[in-house]
């Protein structure tokens, strides 16, 4: 599943919008958005094969975090080594998506996959960036049942946050993908 050529600056844009707008704490009060990155990445493995598209927004996001820690003197705790892991995390997000696309069809069953794929990748995007903050960061007692206590507190919210963000993607996708026209007519 590739974008048009006409659609594909477009949708970069708006992604690239909605990261400045969201990404994290820093930037999001102003607008009341919670951070859509996850969900960015997702749908730029669904809709972008090459790894320049995900490499690019990594860049902005780390631009936007440096900015906001410089500037604003915000969330300074967030640039440690567990930063790094960062990368493994998005990517892993942008490959759940690269997955669904790949398996993408216009039927139910890829509704299912979308689900599966999408909840997968927040899973273990989830795992990574907390997992590696906690045991880099967390100094003297960790445990991994403190650690599933924090999984089970914050990965609820990031399921949330992240699946409304694709549902209004995927709304999005349905409307001006010309298969799914042609599928309600067809239904009528």
């Amino acid at each position: 599943m590739n974008l048009s050529n006409k659609l594909t600056i477009p949708t970069l844009f708006i992604l690239s919008t909605l990261m400045w707008l969201t990404r994290g704490h820093h930037i999001a009060s102003l607008v009341n958005l919670p951070d859509a990155t996850w969900a960015i990445f997702f749908i730029l493995g669904f809709y972008f094969s090459s790894l320049l598209i995900p490499a690019l927004f990594l860049i902005q996001a780390f631009a936007i975090d440096y900015l906001v820690v410089t500037q604003l003197g915000v969330g300074d705790s967030c640039f440690t080594v567990a930063y790094i892991f960062l990368l493994p995390a998005y990517l892993l997000l942008w490959s759940a998506g690269r997955w669904l696309s790949k398996n993408y069809a216009l039927n139910l069953t890829s509704l299912k996959l979308f689900f599966i794929s999408a909840f997968l990748g927040i899973v273990g995007c989830e795992l990574i960036s907390s997992g590696s903050y906690y045991w880099i960061n967390v100094p003297g007692h960790t445990s991994l049942i403190e650690f599933a206590a924090r999984i089970v507190k914050y990965l609820p919210n990031a399921l949330v946050i992240t699946f409304a963000y694709l549902l209004s993607t995927l709304m999005v996708h349905l409307l001006l993908e010309p298969n799914s026209r042609k599928a309600i007519l067809m239904s009528k």
